[in-house]
């Protein structure tokens, strides 16, 4: 029998910036379809998918606050306080398809998502 892996501990760190890094090379390509396969995933609610949002905002929050939470903390100015955007995007994205209303605006976060699930390639 194969060995189960839950999806929470296959999501790491260097999978979720993989993941990223291959919806931006999509999204620069012009390749459409990838963000069109988070999107209907977004749109169906479907488990896997919200899950690996939730891990994947979860570890980029943690990567922004091991990179910079001090120097954030810290901060002076009022845009050196703020999240990198990455991370408002993933946060962002998962709360809106959590609560069954996602937008188009987040669909490359989305396909990175998908990616994660093996719904993408």
């Amino acid at each position: 029998m194969a060995n189960h892996v839950e999806i929470e501990e296959f999501i790491t760190p260097e999978r979720v910036e993989w993941a990223h890094g291959r919806a931006l090379m999509a999204q620069h390509g012009g390749r459409q379809t990838f963000a069109d396969t988070g999107w209907r995933a977004a749109l169906a609610r479907d488990p896997k998918l919200l899950k690996a949002l939730e891990r994947g905002a979860e570890i980029v929050s943690q990567i922004d606050e091991n990179q910079r939470g001090r120097t954030r903390r810290a901060a002076d100015k009022f845009d050196e306080s703020m999240e990198t955007t990455t991370t408002q995007l993933w946060r962002e994205a998962y709360r809106l398809c959590d609560a069954g209303t996602p937008i188009r605006n987040f669909e490359w976060i989305y396909g990175a998502a998908a990616l994660l699930c093996g719904y993408n390639t």
